[in-house]
Formats: C-alpha cells, sequence, structure tokens
C-alpha cells in the first residue's frame, strides 16, 4: 500500500470536515497520516483507534452481529470516524463539528471500499 497510501491520504484529507487522517494497519501501525498540528499524538491516535475498532468488533461478535464497517465516537467539538478496510486497515478521521457527518460518513465509506478493492 505504501505509494497508494499518499493518495488515499489526500482524498480523505480533502473530504469537508475532515482536520486530521490516517491509514492504520488493524495493528495500530499508521501507513499513512495528515495531522496539521504535528506528529506527537499521531501514533497514540493509531493504537486508540484500531483498539476501538477491535472492540466494537468483539461487542458485535458476542451477540451475533456482523463485523462493523464504521465506528463514531462523537463529543461537542468533534468526531472520531473509523472506518474498517476489509481485515488488515482502517481509516480514522476527526471530523469538524461544523461538518455533515452523514455525508462524510459515506465519501469515507466509499473511499475504504475503493481501498479494499486495491488491497484484494
Amino acid at each position: 500500500m505504501g505509494e497508494s497510501a499518499r493518495r488515499y491520504i489526500d482524498e480523505i484529507q480533502s473530504v469537508v470536515g475532515v482536520t486530521a487522517c490516517a491509514l492504520v494497519s488493524s495493528e495500530g501501525r499508521i501507513l499513512g497520516k495528515h495531522f496539521p498540528e504535528g506528529d506527537l499524538t499521531s501514533s497514540l491516535f493509531a493504537a486508540m483507534c484500531a483498539t476501538v475498532l477491535a472492540s466494537a468488533e468483539a461487542a458485535c461478535g458476542s451477540v451475533d452481529v456482523e463485523r462493523p464497517c464504521l465506528v463514531a465516537v462523537s463529543s461537542a467539538d468533534a468526531a472520531i470516524l473509523i472506518v474498517s478496510v476489509g481485515e488488515a486497515t482502517l481509516i480514522t478521521a476527526v471530523i469538524d463539528k461544523s461538518a455533515d457527518l452523514p455525508t462524510v460518513q459515506r465519501q469515507l465509506l466509499d473511499i475504504a471500499a475503493r481501498i479494499g478493492e486495491e488491497e484484494a
């Protein structure tokens, strides 16, 4: 994914409302990123997002619900979207509170589908 990662990060970053983003392995390793405020928290952010998705998968499995394709964490000032890209990769994005969240979700799911097709 190396060469494609920058292209996908650019595409994710261009979605209106995305303020920071990363492509992350299911183990929490950063494959590509855009963090405008520097690098200090990007590794921790990636690892925690992978953990959130893994926890959501475990919760779904415990009640016989299919693997989640998206997990949203909302707060008063922003949202974090974690989008599954197959088994090995995820998109993580910080979304500004002024963004239209359903539109951003659809756009990120579309990007995830394209990444998944490329990985296959």
